[in-house]
């Protein structure tokens, strides 16, 4: 594989709510030629109630959000970031959220080649994967990724 084929930008978000739009997170690593190269991360105000089953799972209520940007207020960072790159999140939540809450405020979609990390290790080893198992989780202590849930700083370890 080309040194160039290994740039990619990893995404993770958090959401209030049961609503995919209402994003509260968002997380974003860039790895280039194979090494981590920045991490950006930024809570957002989604404009929207909090459900309790998702504080539980992030920890990130009304409170800690209530002076942070909005998502049209970081729009323009994102989209700098982001335009025209691959961007792998781990299953289809993120980008459907993403794409979710830039419509919820009529804002264009960002072009990126989207990329989901849970097809590609069901497909890659179908015999461990392919049926249970695929969980980010489970997938990075079996690769020895120190990993923890819900926290973009992570990724870099």
């Amino acid at each position: 594989m080309a040194q160039s084929d290994m740039s990619f930008n990893v995404i993770d978000v958090e959401t209030a709510n049961e609503d995919r739009a209402s994003i509260c997170q968002i997380g974003i690593v860039k790895v280039q030629d194979g090494e981590i190269r920045e991490q950006w991360k930024t809570l957002i105000n989604p404009e929207e109630r909090f459900d309790p089953w998702n504080v539980e799972i992030h920890g990130i209520d009304e409170q800690t959000v209530e002076n942070s940007p909005t998502l049209p207020e970081v729009s323009a960072q994102l989209r700098e970031q982001l335009q025209g790159t691959t961007l792998i999140s781990h299953t289809a939540f993120d980008r459907v959220a993403l794409n979710r809450a830039l419509d919820k405020y009529g804002l264009q979609s960002i072009d990126v080649a989207w990329l989901d990390s849970a097809r590609i290790v069901r497909r890659a080893w179908p015999d461990i994967y392919g049926q249970r198992g695929w969980g980010l989780k489970n997938v990075a202590k079996d690769f020895s990724i120190s990993f923890k849930h819900h926290e973009v700083s992570c990724l870099a370890s």
